[in-house]
């Protein structure tokens, strides 16, 4: 975050919380306590009213007299951005904590003390629960590096761990499409140690460097190896009507075409999701009878004898 930002975010972040510590102001902003005394005294030379107070229960506040214009926007209009923004919280963009919170703290500065009371009490009956994994964390900087090899079109260097093989392997690399799925960020593109597309976690990934190269592929359109989780796969299903009826809106069939035979529904499905369609039909063995590829059935049947083998011993 660069300096004017954050000194912009002390202005909001005072007005809104009304008296905090410099060690507070440091935690929020991810910076030390040195750093926040120069923005202090930054932001007072430039005679924004912050009053200081020492000792036991001190801090920095901002005389509440003190206006700083911002957009109007409807309550309405705040309530979606609120909501917004607190979805965007659970993507956990790397490195960009601190942003969110600075965003959060501008739109509220909008509002009165009672309209930001009310606002933050109807955010707190709000949840979202799109979150599958949970990275433990990401090198430094990781979301700059690729945002700067998209913009300038260059390849990439990564360090990457599998854990699997509990190795470090070096890649080189070329940057395609950077996305969230399931609670963690990823990245795909074409790698030159393997001449094939590639996709990578950034959580594990150890080291980032752009290199000068071309990135040649940035705009190709390239295949995911068969493996690949987030490959697109078509399987045939034999299904319940009840039970499709249930289902159907589940985002692992929103490409499906039905049609009815004796006895239930066919299923044409299109997704990447093999782990729900594997799932579908071993939790509902009865409702559930796949028909197609032939090699996902013999793996639903492999997983069948294995678990047979394992708990239905004499």
């Amino acid at each position: 975050m660069k300096k004017t930002e954050r000194q912009n975010g002390i202005v909001h972040l005072l007005r809104i919380r009304k008296k905090m510590t410099a060690n507070e102001l440091a935690n929020y902003f991810e910076v030390s306590e040195r750093t926040i005394y120069r923005d202090i005294d930054a932001l007072s030379q430039l005679r924004i009213p912050i009053i200081a107070y020492e000792g036991l229960g001190g801090g920095y506040e901002i005389d509440p007299s003190f206006f700083m214009p911002s957009i109007k926007l409807s309550e309405q209009e705040i309530l979606m951005m609120l909501m917004v923004l607190k979805a965007g919280e659970e993507l956990r963009v790397p490195n960009m904590t601190t942003d969110y919170k600075l965003l959060i703290s501008k739109v509220l500065n909008a509002l009165s003390d009672e309209e930001r009371q009310k606002a933050e009490q109807v955010m707190s009956h709000i949840e979202f629960d799109i979150i599958r994994i949970i990275p433990k964390g990401y090198i430094l900087d990781v979301i700059t590096i690729l945002l700067e090899a998209f913009r300038k079109s260059c390849d990439l260097i990564l360090i990457y761990y599998h854990p699997e093989r509990d190795e470090k392997v070096s890649r080189r690399f070329s940057p395609i499409k950077l996305f969230f799925a399931d609670g963690g960020w990823y990245v795909n593109g074409y790698c030159h140690m393997r001449k094939a597309k590639r996709t990578f976690r950034l959580d594990r990934i150890v080291s980032l460097t752009c290199l000068c190269d071309k990135n040649r592929y940035m705009n190709s359109q390239l295949s995911l190896p068969e493996n690949d989780k987030f490959k697109w796969h078509t399987y045939e299903l034999i299904i319940d009507p009840a039970l499709y009826r249930i289902i159907k809106d589940d985002v692992y069939l929103q490409h499906t075409e039905t049609k009815s035979i004796e006895g239930g529904l066919h299923l044409t499905v299109n997704t990447p999701y093999k782990n729900e369609i594997r799932q579908l039909v071993l939790n509902h063995p009865e409702h559930v009878t796949a028909l197609k590829p032939d090699e996902f059935i013999q793996e639903i049947k492999e997983l069948s004898h294995a678990i047979s083998k394992k708990y239905l011993k004499p």
